[in-house]
């Protein structure tokens, strides 16, 4: 049966693209946002999709206002909703910037949520929706202070969403925690740490965060509500100094 849902993030390359094209595959139809960086992919996506299968809009995710009245224009009946971008900056805690915290908290915590609540109002019961975050949600941070401290109100709020539209609506609200995923934020220094950190001992790809997303989406995960799904390879597992130890009392 075909379905309709919202992707935010849509024309980025990496999961977010991914998943839009897997619920096409499926034969759904979605509505795209995206942001002005990607606009040259969005072109080319809707160049591909001219079918109607894709329609692509651009928003800024740090003007609330704007972004409302921008998702006030996809129409109902909706079956879904990802949240598939985010925003990411270094911080320094001793030369601390608010307005840049404020606006890492607008793109990662305030979008999605504004999001959900009024593209619910547009949804069938039944329906679902996932916000994309990250393992750093779940572990204290250095420079990535606003972002992870973001994510982790995330992992809070879909909690709160599936306790309001649960039983009424039959709305599920799940969460998937993405670890170090190439082709998405790619560093060699760090992105080599964690693969000899992660026991998997490589980087996730992005469709397999896609995919996930993709199964919280079916009706495969009817019974899966207010989780953050793990997507990363065992990394949040791992002591980094019990894994140290035990290297050193092997050589």
């Amino acid at each position: 049966m075909k379905k309709n849902y919202v992707v935010n993030g849509a024309a980025h390359p990496g999961f977010g693209e991914i998943t839009a094209r897997m619920l096409i595959g499926h034969g759904h139809k979605v509505f795209g946002l995206y942001e002005l960086e990607d606009e040259d992919n969005a072109a080319k996506l809707r160049a591909e999709f001219s079918t109607g299968m894709l329609e692509l809009i651009c928003i800024d995710c740090t003007k609330l206002e704007n972004l409302k009245d921008k998702i006030s224009t996809i129409p109902a009946p909706l079956n879904g909703f990802v949240n598939a971008c985010f925003m990411f900056d270094i911080e320094d805690i001793n030369n601390f910037d608010y307005n840049l915290a404020e606006k890492l908290f607008r793109a990662n915590y305030h979008a999605p949520m504004l999001m959900a609540v009024e593209l619910k109002k547009k949804m069938v019961e039944g329906s679902a929706i996932v916000i994309v975050t990250s393992t750093e949600a779940e572990r204290g941070s250095f420079g990535g202070i606003s972002y992870a401290a973001s994510k982790a109100a995330v992992h809070n709020l879909i909690k709160s969403l599936a306790c309001n539209w649960g039983k009424k609506d039959q709305i599920r609200v799940n969460a998937v925690a993405a670890g170090w995923i190439g082709g998405e934020m790619d560093t060699d220094g760090p992105f080599a740490v964690s693969i000899d950190i992660t026991p998997l001992g490589r980087l996730g790809r992005a469709e397999e965060v896609a995919n996930t997303v993709d199964f919280l989406l079916s009706d495969k995960a009817g019974f899966i509500n207010a989780q953050a799904i793990i997507v990363d390879g065992g990394y949040l597992s791992v002591d980094d100094i019990a894994k140290f130890e035990y290297e050193e009392s092997k050589k």
